[in-house]
């Protein structure tokens, strides 16, 4: 460790970009927040991993289980890292499910998965389930809490008392419509806060309603590429919620089945969740799409809700194959699409020919400008550093700038991946 430093920190990913999220960390203890994957694509190539640093981890933590922060977990097992990884309940289920899925979908491509089968069933023995709101010790020199972030179910803030007070606050966001408002009763000297929307603030209640407008600005089908869990139920709510929209809606199966596991995880969702799911899951508005079938709802003009977010793969990416080559049909794009990605590349107008309506109409599910001032203002308004992770340049760079002038005497910075920061 540098000379005069208390605390190291490598950005293995995640640090001007959006993806593979994984921070190590060396103070009392050695150990890791997050191991997660950039998915990219590239002729023969899927996904970018964590850096290949020398690391020594005693433990690691983990935010939440969405691609980015969990899915190469199993990879730490194959390089011998066979180390407690604690998190809360539902993201260790989730998180499990997810790496399997990833290792298919390698599969399914005809390309080597990173990492074996039996990784992932290892990989379930040592998942440490946490409740929210309770201190433990990982180590000796070490104590965290996980608070709710506001993302998805089971997710969280990591509060970290080791030679400083870290605020990892992964992926948070405020006015969710299942999850609790992010906890903000802390102080950190150091936080590492979300740069996924730049210097932007997102109004959720237009954003909606801009969403709305685009649905409704199709006579024909529509397909939504979307997370079967999180931002599927979301999109749903939001349709169901619109008496005036005439259109059938289909999602695809996977989609009411995760609306089904967050009943499982009751305790973790905010007050008025549950009945939400469950109007979702009596609707008569929302069937199921059956892909024997799929021609049929494609001809009568219906909605399709299903992953992948970004058009890699399963349900949506088969849709679309039906629908490039009518102008008249539409595809929503919602969320961050990664380089090459087929969402990326038409957005991107790198493919020609292609017919379909492309639209990216965004819902938020993270922390903007206004909310992390507002993260500063409570948390770190006196911390020694701040850094932005998740955010694509140049938006993590925008982030910092906009809260330099708001906070002058705050160091915050937005370091790259490969950055070495001694504090």
């Amino acid at each position: 460790m540098k000379a005069g430093a208390d605390m190291k920190l490598v950005c293995l990913g995640g640090f001007g970009e959006q993806g593979r999220s994984s921070l190590y960390v060396e103070g009392r203890s050695r150990f890791l927040v997050d191991y997660g994957i950039k998915k990219v694509e590239h002729e023969g190539t899927l996904g970018e991993l964590p850096l290949n640093h020398s690391i020594e981890p005693e433990f690691v933590l983990l935010t939440h289980a969405h691609q980015d922060h969990s899915a190469m977990l199993p990879l730490l097992v194959e390089k011998g890292f066979r180390v407690p990884v604690y998190c809360t309940l539902p993201t260790k289920e989730l998180t499990i499910q997810l790496c399997r899925n990833w290792y298919e979908t390698y599969r399914s491509k005809n390309l080597e998965p990173p990492y074996k089968l039996e990784s992932v069933e290892e990989l379930e023995k040592l998942l440490i389930p946490v409740p929210y709101n309770e201190t433990f010790q990982p180590s000796s020199g070490t104590r965290v809490t996980f608070y709710p972030s506001g993302h998805l179910v089971g997710s969280a803030i990591v509060y970290i008392e080791d030679e400083l007070t870290i605020a990892h606050f992964g992926d948070t966001n405020f006015g969710d419509r299942f999850n609790p408002d992010p906890f903000l009763d802390l102080e950190a000297e150091v936080g590492i806060i979300n740069g996924s929307y730049g210097g932007a603030v997102m109004n959720s209640q237009q954003l909606r309603k801009n969403f709305l407008a685009t649905v409704q600005s199709s006579q024909r089908t529509v397909l939504i590429p979307c997370a079967s869990i999180g931002r599927g139920q979301e999109i749903c709510a939001v349709l169901i919620e619109q008496e005036t929209l005439n259109k059938p809606i289909y999602v695809a199966k996977s989609v009411l089945e995760n609306t089904k596991k967050l009943l499982d995880f009751k305790e973790f969702l905010r007050f008025g969740a549950v009945d939400t799911l469950n109007r979702l899951l009596k609707s008569p508005r929302i069937k199921v799409i059956e892909e024997a079938h799929l021609h049929d709802l494609i001809a009568q003009g219906s909605i399709l809700i299903g992953p992948d977010a970004m058009l890699s793969s399963q349900i949506a990416l088969k849709i679309f194959d039906v629908i490039k080559n009518c102008a008249q049909d539409l595809v929503i794009l919602n969320g961050y699409q990664a380089p090459g990605t087929l969402g990326r590349r038409l957005l991107d107008g790198e493919l020609k020919g292609i017919k379909v309506r492309v639209v990216y109409s965004e819902l938020k599910i993270h922390t903007d400008l206004e909310d992390n001032e507002r993260i500063i203002e409570r948390c770190l308004s006196k911390a020694r550093l701040i850094l932005i992770h998740h955010g694509e340049e140049p938006k993590a760079t925008n982030l910092a700038k906009a809260l330099k002038r708001k906070f002058p005497n705050l160091d915050i910075r937005a370091p790259h991946t490969g950055d070495e920061i001694h504090i």
